[in-house]
């Protein structure tokens, strides 16, 4: 196993960049909710000295307690990870398809905090002219 971490450019013990980043969410996200090292610590059952790692991307979460750390800081998974390019280029239809899907996910977000009656029919114009606009 520590041959096939070694293989893909890196040992498995060692702290990754994405550690590391992952390490900075964790204080961010513990400074904005106003909490020590030690106030994280114990509401997660373990000692400050393990915050000091996680954050220092010294240690590494595990699936388990990085879900623990979100739910604990109020903060959803994904701010714990900082964007990628995924591998492999797309076909431009698939790239079309996937901003769509992100506008229209980004325009529903809007709509929810939308409260004027004029603003939200402008808002549904948008959404029913990028239906039309997928479906084409």
């Amino acid at each position: 196993m520590l041959k096939a971490a070694k293989h893909a450019g890196h040992d498995a013990r060692k702290p990754t960049d994405a550690d590391r980043f992952v390490g900075q969410q964790l204080r961010q996200g513990r400074r904005e909710m106003g909490l020590t090292q030690d106030g994280l610590a114990q509401l997660l059952g373990v000692t400050f000295q393990q915050i000091q790692k996680y954050e220092a991307g010294h240690s590494r979460m595990s699936a388990g307690r990085l879900r623990e750390v979100a739910i604990a800081l109020k903060k959803p998974i994904n701010f714990f990870y900082e964007p990628f390019e995924p591998f492999g280029k797309k076909s431009p239809v698939a790239e079309t398809r996937l901003r769509i899907k992100d506008l229209r996910r980004d325009a529903k977000k809007l709509i929810d905090q939308l409260g004027d009656a004029d603003d939200l029919q402008t808002a549904v114009r948008v959404l029913q002219a990028l239906e039309l606009n997928q479906s084409s």
